[in-house]
């Protein structure tokens, strides 16, 4: 009876672990997941300024994921293309750490006059 219950204890013990691995990719993904969005809505409100106010910045959006605060480091620049003047790249860099793992996402447009 004892060895059936250090075999079934031995056996949870796995389970619970995969459990805990299952849960941890799933918060990285949604902090994943939510750093693309952060990313694309910087992105829209971006595109829509008028185009002589494009310029370089840096700014901190927080963010709640399940009940915690996360901060995303987002940086956007707007570049010319090819040296013309009517028209320019833009760029959100979006950074965030996990667990001491650093990340990043971009996005990128052209825009024109």
């Amino acid at each position: 009876m004892l060895v059936a219950m250090v075999i079934m204890l031995v056996a949870l013990l796995g389970l619970l672990q995969s459990i805990n691995i299952a849960m941890e990719y799933n918060v990285r993904n949604h902090v994943r997941e939510e750093a693309t969005s952060v990313g694309e809505r910087v992105m829209n409100e971006y595109r829509s300024r008028p185009f002589e106010s494009l310029s370089s910045g840096k700014v901190t959006v927080p963010s709640k994921i399940r009940g915690s605060s996360k901060l995303y480091d987002v940086s956007y620049s707007a570049n010319a293309v090819g040296g013309s003047t009517d028209s320019r790249e833009l760029e959100v860099i979006v950074k965030w750490s996990y667990r001491n793992m650093s990340s990043q996402h971009r996005v990128k447009s052209i825009r024109s006059l």
